[in-house]
């Protein structure tokens, strides 16, 4: 609480500002009812405007003090005087202007303000950039100027939007990460969804002299991976838009930020294509194990189900079930193979065809008995449902194209919140400002 004479002297630092007199004023009527405001959420909608204006006033008056500060601080330095030039930066409370002195040296323009500040004219706060990134990073560019002018009531160009939030997403990925804990047993998983790609053919670009014409679109797999302690609930990513060996190289990546140490045992799981196989042996050696998604393999038991018995096909899927998990999936597989040699036409498709060729090249990755006793998981639903929230949900939204790089920086953006950089991101990037 301030006392009377703390009281006078905030009053009278208040008189060299009028501006702030007439907001704060404002929101004293507000705040002891003189406009005559009874609900609560009529009297929020009231101030919002009012704090925003404060803060938008707040800066404009520090600008001030800073120019002339600076321009006073320049002045001792004898420097040549030249003409003033207006400066304007967009911040979360709106556009801030002003005007600055600016001086000569050695024929060189010398702005003050601008240097000491850290603004660019026509540039964007850090504060407003990390907003605008983090709406990027979930909507469409083009819808992020709404959500601006709603919840900040500002206008923001998707052009713009576009830049800074693609800016940040290749950034981030540059952060250095470390490991928050050491586990024993890393759960990892690994999958991929296709992603809508543009390319531009350099070659056509420069006989075309059109870049529309020389755009192909196509799809390509992102390859998303997750891993996180036996019994910890937070998992960590890593995904791109590349080869077999750079999603080996994810796979390890977060494993390490999980928690893997020496010793540690991997428990992969996936649904059985050869690349993440042979990435698992290449990256975790013989200290992991590889199973195959247990619901993955049932949707092919149930294929082949008729074809084994077509009197009661469903309790011999459940039969089939129980078997695996008790460890006899050579047995369910000599079921099949026994069914499957005994065709007119093996090389026609059909449900038991497709069983028999899934189930013979994954038999060693059919333990399930094990992990269960284990207390491990036997399904990769974590890794299903975190391609749809962090590769579908932004990269695959209705009429979005991406360029390479420009999908692999926004995985990184959304993969960096997910496993907790947002906040050491923003403080890194202040910190070096």
């Amino acid at each position: 609480m301030l006392n009377e004479e703390e009281v006078n002297k905030v009053f009278n630092r208040l008189k060299n500002h009028p501006n702030l007199l007439e907001s704060i004023r404002e929101l004293l009527d507000i705040t002891e009812g003189v406009k005559g405001i009874e609900v609560a959420d009529d009297a929020e909608f009231a101030l919002i405007p009012e704090v925003r204006g404060l803060g938008k006033k707040c800066l404009e008056d520090w600008a001030k003090h800073q120019v002339n500060e600076q321009e006073a601080k320049t002045r001792e330095m004898k420097l040549r005087q030249h003409s003033k030039k207006k400066l304007s930066w967009h911040t979360t409370f709106g556009i801030v202007g002003m005007e600055e002195r600016c001086f000569l040296q050695a024929g060189k323009l010398i702005r003050p303000f601008s240097f000491s500040s850290k603004v660019r004219c026509r540039g964007y706060s850090l504060p407003l950039e990390r907003a605008i990134t983090d709406f990027g990073a979930d909507i469409a560019f083009g819808k992020v100027g709404e959500k601006m002018k709603e919840h900040y009531g500002i206008e923001t160009s998707s052009s713009m939007v576009r830049l800074i939030t693609q800016e940040h997403a290749r950034k981030i990925a540059k952060l250095k990460k470390e490991a928050v804990s050491q586990e024993a047993i890393i759960i990892s998983e690994t999958d991929g969804s296709m992603v809508p790609i543009v390319e531009i053919d350099e070659i056509d670009k420069q006989a075309k002299k059109d870049a529309r014409k020389a755009r192909k679109v196509c799809w390509k797999e992102a390859k998303l991976s997750l891993a996180r302690g036996k019994d910890r609930a937070n998992r960590f990513y890593a995904g791109s838009i590349g080869t077999a060996e750079q999603a080996g190289q994810q796979m390890l990546e977060c494993a390490l930020i999980a928690g893997l140490k020496e010793g540690s045992y991997v428990h992969a799981i996936s649904d059985g294509p050869p690349w993440i196989a042979e990435q698992i042996k290449l990256n975790f050696c013989n200290r992991s194990g590889h199973l195959i998604d247990f619901y993955h393999l049932c949707g092919y038991l149930s294929e082949a189900a008729i074809w084994c018995n077509i009197f009661e096909p469903k309790k011999w899927l459940e039969e089939s079930k129980e078997k695996l998990k008790a460890g006899k999936s050579r047995e369910v597989f000599k079921e099949i193979e026994i069914k499957f040699k005994a065709l007119d036409h093996p090389e026609q498709e059909n449900g038991l065809v497709r069983c028999y060729r899934y189930m013979e090249k994954r038999l060693d990755m059919m333990n399930y008995k094990s992990a269960l006793d284990k207390g491990l998981p036997i399904g990769s639903g974590e890794i299903e449902s975190s391609l749809k929230a962090v590769v579908q949900k932004r990269l695959k939204i209705a009429g979005a194209w991406w360029r390479t790089e420009n999908a692999n920086a926004m995985l990184n953006l959304r993969i960096g919140r997910l496993n907790g950089y947002w906040e050491a991101y923003w403080n890194s990037y202040k910190a070096a400002a």
